[in-house]
């Protein structure tokens, strides 16, 4: 009863009093998904040169390229293809444009920091309209997977010891969990202790949708089927987030849990730009064309454009992942996505997953602009090369890492041009092991 009651009276109330104006633009999103397609195209053509007009009147970066490239913005009112008459825009562009690329009057007030995973970390900004609707989105998202705000969920969370916060946090925290009916599953590594633990807390809570690194779940999955224990429907569906996941993984946490695998694709410049339907493949994501236009490509670079966040609007932007998109005759799909899978590494004879590495150097050492941990050739224990934010931070970072790994990790401070890619496409990878090599 108490979930029922979180999910249809006190959530509601929450999110009126903080976010009013979220609830509009999540029955925009239903309303669209019902349309003709003609209708649908249209008002997406239309958001989109509303977003072109905004930066051509005041944002300094599109001023400049429009006026290089003689980009005719009115062209855009028949055909989202014109937008190709414009250069991609990259991460290092945003880095070394991002003041230019600021609104003066949808004023940037929230940046995100991308992890990295598919290059060097860059900040980003939204505006509150922007923030809003990628909130709308994100529970549009949990629409598709099934999830009700009555359900019951776990979010699976990096284990990391950062003090006792103060006493409003934590009360803030804990009201948005419990107004949510979510707990968090804590898995820092990947030791049986800690895999048992969480086994049986999925066991005796009953929730209806698991999220997450399918990194995390995967080593769940696994040690359930090592163990030998019976396969048993510990949730409904399983979403994972942060990661790509891949078909092995889909196929040990189905077998093990008896859940359903979604999917969806997302990431710190947008939020959630695609989901799975309920009965289409994980390898198959609708995409938010309310808000999106991706460019068809196949098993190439994902190229897009967002229409909701005029504070620091982005054209063309290259993600930095692979995938096939496919418009069809109901929708735009994403097919295969690939990158941003999250290794696992050995230090001392205990696994962490990637995402647990990350939380740990951004949240509780600080300080660190970059990282990569690389088994060089010829040696057992891997090294983890740090690119600091002041290089005057050298000692008290070394000395923390020693003290959270006192033996397993070697330490060494690098520069950009010292980070390792790897595979045909040099893709950045925060593992690498160039023993196989």
């Amino acid at each position: 009863m108490i979930r029922f009651f979180n999910g249809l009276i006190l959530y509601p109330i929450l999110e009126k009093k903080a976010r009013p104006r979220i609830k509009p633009k999540l029955l925009e999103l239903r309303k669209y998904e019902q349309l003709p397609r003609l209708e649908q195209l249209q008002i997406q053509r239309d958001a989109a040169y509303r977003l072109a007009l905004h930066c051509k009147s005041e944002i300094p970066y599109y001023q400049d390229l429009f006026k290089k490239h003689s980009f005719d913005i009115e062209k855009l009112k028949s055909d989202l293809r014109h937008f190709q008459d414009l250069p991609i825009l990259t991460k290092e562009i945003v880095r070394e444009q991002a003041e230019r690329i600021k609104s003066k009057t949808h004023l940037p007030r929230h940046p995100r920091k991308t992890g990295g995973s598919t290059g060097q970390s860059v900040l980003f900004y939204y505006d509150d309209e922007g923030l809003d609707w990628t909130s709308a989105i994100n529970l549009r998202a949990y629409e598709m997977a099934g999830k009700r705000t009555y359900h019951a969920d776990w979010h699976i969370s990096a284990e990391i010891d950062f003090g006792i916060p103060p006493l409003k946090a934590r009360f803030i925290d804990w009201l948005k969990l419990f107004s949510q009916n979510r707990k968090r599953l804590m898995v820092g590594a990947f030791t049986d202790e800690l895999l048992e633990r969480a086994y049986r807390q999925l066991k005796s809570r009953g929730a209806y949708l698991v999220q997450g690194h399918p990194s995390s779940m995967y080593a769940i999955s696994s040690y359930i089927e090592r163990k030998g224990y019976k396969p048993k429907r510990l949730f409904q569906v399983f979403e994972p987030s942060g990661e790509m996941i891949t078909p092995k993984m889909v196929e040990s946490i189905e077998k093990n849990t008896l859940c359903k695998v979604v999917n969806r694709y997302g990431n710190a410049e947008f939020g959630v730009m695609a989901h799975t339907r309920w009965d289409d493949p994980y390898n198959k994501l609708k995409v938010f064309e309310r808000a999106f236009y991706v460019e068809p490509c196949s098993a190439s670079n994902l190229i897009i454009t967002n229409f909701t966040n005029f504070g620091f609007p982005l054209i063309r932007y290259e993600t930095g992942d692979i995938a096939t998109v496919q418009v069809e005759p109901d929708a735009t799909y994403m097919y295969d996505i690939q990158g941003r899978m999250h290794d696992v590494i050995e230090i001392a004879g205990v696994e962490y997953a990637t995402h647990y590495i990350m939380d740990y150097l951004d949240h509780k050492i600080r300080g660190i602009r970059e990282f990569q941990i690389v088994y060089e050739k010829g040696e057992d224990e891997p090294t983890a090369k740090i690119i600091l934010e002041n290089p005057a931070d050298e000692e008290r970072v070394r000395d923390a890492l020693m003290a959270r790994w006192q033996s397993g990790l070697k330490v060494k401070f690098i520069n950009y041009e010292d980070l390792v890619f790897t595979g045909w496409r040099q893709k950045f990878r925060h593992i690498v092991d160039l023993r196989k090599t």
